[in-house]
């Protein structure tokens, strides 16, 4: 019970009340301790790590918050972008930055079910853990059904139950991702994000998940 009030209170409460701050500053980030450009870093380097090539390929936002990541990819990479929220206003603001972009508001699980497209790389940062364990699972498998070949799925700010922060309702075990590791389909990556991006805001042990897809 006490998760689910935390999972509704975050989802309908803080995350409105950032996503307005953010309309009348023009931050960014629909974040308390991050900006637009500490997206815009994560992004790039989330791109260059992977060494993906992603001119005129399909990118998918899912929790795209104003657009800022989408913004970044179509401007550098010149790809087609797909972004998903929940929050109206932050749909508004997207579809200002991106103007080329398809947006859709509502529910990532809704959106993944009847999703017709596949993609180059799909982007899930800070999201997932406000979905419970058994629903982490599925979005995960249906965006890995959603990618072309050489496709990565990237989860940014993957929080384990045994760190002491947890701004996120949902947590993974740290055996969560095992089938992923041992797939043959798939390869799976994981580094600290204070590795890949330089000091951290938030939890400074969390890190990035990268699954691609290598029929």
């Amino acid at each position: 019970m006490f998760k689910s009030f935390k999972n509704f209170f975050h989802i309908k409460i803080v995350m409105n009340l950032y996503s307005l701050r953010n309309y009348f500053t023009s931050n960014g980030a629909v974040w308390l301790k991050l900006n637009g450009s500490d997206l815009e870093n994560m992004i790039s380097k989330i791109i260059d790590y992977n060494r993906l090539d992603l001119n005129d390929k399909n990118i998918l936002d899912l929790g795209c918050g104003t657009g800022t990541m989408l913004r970044y990819a179509v401007d550098n990479h010149q790809c087609n972008a797909f972004g998903i929220d929940l929050i109206r206003l932050n749909i508004y603001q997207a579809k200002k930055k991106v103007p080329s972009g398809i947006f859709y508001r509502g529910d990532i699980i809704d959106y993944l079910n009847v999703l017709k497209e596949k993609f180059d790389l799909v982007i899930l940062y800070g999201v997932i853990g406000c979905f419970t364990l058994p629903n982490q699972r599925l979005i995960i498998d249906k965006i890995l059904e959603s990618l072309n070949p050489g496709g990565l799925l990237w989860i940014g700010a993957n929080l384990y139950e045994d760190f002491d922060y947890k701004f996120q309702t949902y947590p993974v075990p740290r055996n969560f991702y095992d089938d992923y590791k041992k797939s043959e389909q798939f390869t799976f990556d994981e580094v600290s994000e204070v590795e890949l991006f330089g000091k951290h805001k938030y939890e400074p042990k969390q890190t990035s998940v990268m699954i691609s897809y290598q029929p």
